[in-house]
C-alpha cells in the first residue's frame, strides 16, 4: 500500500469537490484530525476505503493511483453526499455549492467563455441582507439562459432559468394579470400587510385584527387584502360566529412570495451595484428573434 500517494488522492480529489477535511471525517465517521493525517503522510484503515472512495465520487482504485477517478455517478454520488451531512444543512449546502460552482468557473463548462476573475475571498464578502446594504449578485449569461445567484452567509439563493426555444415571454402573467398583481402591491397598506402575513403564517385573521395590529386604518386594510386576495398572495376564508360570517385571510402561496419579494430586492437595485458576472444577451423574447436580430 503507497500510504503517501493514497493521502495525496484524498487531498486532491476533496479539494475537487470543495469538501472541508471536516465534511469529509463526518461523512465517513472520523474526526478532522484524522483526515488530516491522511493527508499529511497517514493512511486510513482499509474497511474505510468503501466509504471514502464513495463519498469523493471515485473508485477505491483511483484512491491507489491507478486511474484518474472520474465520478461514475454523480447523481448518486451528490445524493450520498448531502444525505452525510445534517438536515438542516442540505438546502444552504446546495446553494452554497451552486453559487460557488457559478463564480469559478461555470462560464467555461456551459458557455465556452472566457472565466471570470472574480476576488478570491468573494464569498467573505458577501453584503449582509439583514444590514440592508444590497445584495452581492453573481450573473452567468448566454443564448441558452440565466444563472443568478446571491452567495451571502446569512441568506444564499440560486436561480437556475434555461431558456425555452420559444422565448421566456410566453410564461410571464399576461399584462392584465401583472397589473392585478402590481397594483394590489401599490395600494396603501397592501406591502404592511402583506409582511404581516408573512410574519404570521399559520393564522386566520379579520380586517380589524391586522388593522390594529399594521397601524394601518381599517378602510385601507379592507382594500388591500381584497386586491391582494385577487392577486393570490392571501387566501379568504368565511368562518361562522354566532353573530353571523365573518370574512377571514391567510397568507396565501409563501413559497411564492419568498422569491418574488427577494428578486424584487434584486431588481430594484441599480443594475451595476454589487454585480459579477459575465452576461452576452441578445434578447430574452425567443432565440428565433436572437436569430433574426444577428441576421
Amino acid at each position: 500500500m503507497n500510504i503517501e500517494l493514497i493521502g495525496e488522492q484524498i487531498a486532491k480529489f476533496r479539494k475537487s469537490l470543495r469538501m472541508t477535511q471536516e465534511e469529509l471525517g463526518q461523512a465517513v465517521g472520523v474526526s478532522t484530525q484524522a483526515v488530516s493525517r491522511w493527508e499529511n503522510g497517514g493512511a486510513p484503515d482499509a474497511g474505510l476505503l468503501s466509504a471514502i472512495a464513495d463519498k469523493l465520487g471515485v473508485t477505491i482504485d483511483a484512491l491507489f493511483g491507478r486511474e484518474e477517478g472520474e465520478v461514475r455517478d454523480m447523481d448518486d454520488t451528490f445524493v450520498r453526499y448531502l444525505r452525510s451531512l445534517p438536515e438542516k444543512d442540505r438546502l444552504n449546502r446546495i446553494t452554497r455549492l451552486l453559487w460557488e460552482a457559478a463564480i469559478y468557473g461555470v462560464s467555461d463548462v456551459l458557455f465556452t467563455a472566457p472565466r471570470i476573475n472574480y476576488p478570491e475571498n468573494a464569498e467573505l464578502d458577501m453584503l449582509s441582507v439583514a444590514e440592508g446594504r444590497g445584495l452581492m449578485r453573481t450573473v452567468t449569461g448566454r443564448d441558452c439562459g440565466y444563472i443568478l445567484g446571491v452567495g451571502a452567509e446569512d441568506y444564499s439563493f440560486f436561480g437556475v432559468f434555461p431558456e425555452p426555444e420559444a422565448g421566456y415571454e410566453r410564461y410571464f402573467l399576461t399584462d392584465d394579470e401583472c397589473r392585478t398583481l402590481f397594483g394590489a402591491l401599490a395600494l396603501p397598506g397592501a406591502m404592511e400587510t402583506l409582511r404581516f402575513f408573512c410574519r404570521n403564517r399559520q393564522s386566520l385573521y379579520a380586517a380589524a385584527a391586522v388593522a390594529q395590529r399594521t397601524g394601518v386604518p381599517l378602510p385601507e386594510t379592507e382594500r388591500a387584502m381584497e386586491a391582494l386576495t385577487r392577486a393570490h398572495l392571501l387566501q379568504k376564508e368565511e368562518i361562522t360566529l354566532p353573530d353571523g360570517p365573518l370574512d377571514t385571510y391567510a397568507i396565501g402561496d409563501y413559497s411564492g412570495i419568498v422569491p418574488l419579494l427577494t428578486f424584487a430586492r434584486w431588481i430594484f437595485q441599480p443594475y451595476g451595484m454589487n454585480l459579477i458576472g459575465n452576461v452576452v444577451r441578445a434578447t430574452c423574447f425567443g432565440r428565433e428573434a436572437a436569430r433574426d436580430e444577428k441576421a
